[in-house]
C-alpha cells in the first residue's frame, strides 16, 4: 500500500513538473506599434514569455526612400537561456496588411540576461504600422 502512494505522489509530482514546463508554450504576444509612437502596445498571451522577455529601446524613422525603419532590443529578464521566435507583419494607415510582406518567424536564443537588436525596415513606403509577434519555438510550424 504504501509503494501504491509513493507511486501516485511521484506521478503526480511529475505530471505538475511537465505543466510547469508547458507554461512555456502556448500562444503569442502581440506588440503594435506605428511611425512616432514612443511606445509599443501589448497584446499577452503568453505569460512566461511577457514577464521573460522585455522590449526596450524601441524608435523608428522613414528612410529617403519613403519606407518606415523601426530598432528595438529584445532583452532576456531572467538568468535562464530563453528561446522563442518573432515575426513582423506591416500594415498601411487604414490597418490593411501589405500586399509584399510575408512573415518569416525567426528563432533567437538568449542567455540570461542577454539580448539582440532587431531592425526591420517596412517593404514599401504604405507600411505605417507593424505588429510583432513573439512565440514559444514549438509554436512556429
Amino acid at each position: 500500500m504504501k509503494l501504491q502512494c509513493l507511486a501516485g505522489a511521484l506521478l503526480a509530482l511529475a505530471v505538475s513538473a511537465c505543466a510547469g514546463q508547458n507554461s512555456v508554450g502556448g500562444t503569442q504576444n502581440v506588440y503594435s506599434g506605428a511611425e512616432g509612437q514612443g511606445e509599443l502596445g501589448a497584446v499577452v498571451g503568453n505569460d512566461y514569455l511577457s514577464h521573460a522577455l522585455k522590449i526596450q529601446n524601441y524608435r523608428s524613422k522613414r528612410l529617403e526612400d519613403g519606407r518606415l525603419m523601426i530598432q528595438f532590443e529584445l532583452f532576456n529578464d531572467t538568468d535562464q537561456n530563453l528561446r522563442f521566435a518573432w515575426a513582423i507583419d506591416w500594415f498601411d494607415a487604414q490597418g490593411f496588411k501589405v500586399a509584399d510582406a510575408s512573415r518569416h518567424w525567426a528563432p533567437v536564443q538568449l542567455g540570461g540576461g542577454g539580448f539582440t537588436t532587431i531592425q526591420q525596415t517596412g517593404p514599401t513606403p504604405a507600411a505605417e504600422n507593424f505588429k510583432l509577434q513573439v512565440t514559444s519555438p514549438n509554436e512556429v510550424r
